[in-house]
């Protein structure tokens, strides 16, 4: 998108939202195909006597699995195997399990990229599904009876109000289109990476611009401001209820020579 001014910028304004997810972290190394971590409630790194999770990661025919466990009576959290020794490109079925040791949800990637998710109750019915493709997603649930609800929402991102097109146009309007050749930026391209909280009523906090070009600190400022001025948004659904969702935000300045 770019709005023209009588000045010499103007804005680009692009949009990336994610899920909070639990990446692979840095592994102590064991030998040269297994590796252990151990981690707090929190998931930070941390030594053996306070952890709360630990991991285990080794070689397995041509793939890297990975499992992570309670330390309380060692019980299995989740399991799935990677193309790569730095555990980022997930290949087949990883199984999230619950304290009691049944399956709380199975996802199934290929070569990094998720094909399906599923999700069941403690009973081991069938909760809910997802599936991933080129279109978007197709999702469906189930009652504890089995009978479809519907309008089940497996995942959804929060949402400006009006998506993509109702974003924009608040952009427009109240974003200052001006701000990089204000600070008398040379002539490129100035993003700005801004993350925020939406909590589960839609409510945004927590904003801070993580990622400002030096050229233009001014610019961070702005697109700090502007979020923060905004309405709520809609919140995330996982698993058909409202989470609280972390959100990255790029909105970027272009002067123009």
């Amino acid at each position: 998108m770019k709005t023209s001014h009588n000045s010499n910028s103007f804005l680009l304004v692009k949009v990336v939202i994610v899920f909070i997810v639990m990446l692979a972290p840095s592994k102590k190394l064991l030998s040269q195909d297994s590796s252990l971590v151990y981690f707090d409630k929190g998931w930070q790194e941390c030594d053996k006597d306070t952890a709360f999770y630990y991991s285990k990661t080794y070689k397995q025919d041509d793939f890297w699995a990975e499992k992570y466990f309670w330390v309380s009576g060692n019980k299995l959290y989740r399991e799935g195997k990677y193309n790569d020794k730095e555990c980022k490109i997930g290949q087949g079925p990883f199984t999230l399990f619950r304290q009691d040791g049944t399956v709380k949800s199975t996802t199934v990637y290929d070569h990094g990229k998720r094909l399906t998710a599923d999700y069941f109750y403690e009973s081991g019915k069938k909760k809910a599904h997802i599936t991933y493709n080129s279109n978007g997603v197709e999702q469906e649930g189930w009652d504890e009876n089995g009978e479809e609800v519907p309008g089940y929402i497996v995942e959804r991102e929060a949402m400006f109000p009006g998506g993509m097109n109702g974003w924009k146009a608040y952009l427009e309007k109240h974003l200052e289109p001006n701000v990089a050749a204000w600070a008398h930026a040379p002539a490129g391209l100035y993003p700005v990476k801004v993350t925020f909280i939406v909590d589960k009523e839609g409510n945004v906090s927590n904003v801070k611009a993580i990622e400002v070009p030096t050229a233009c600190q001014p610019c961070g400022k702005e697109a700090v401001k502007v979020i923060l001025k905004g309405p709520k948004w809609l919140p995330a659904i996982q698993d058909n209820k409202p989470v609280i969702y972390q959100a990255f935000q790029y909105i970027s300045w272009q002067v123009a020579n």
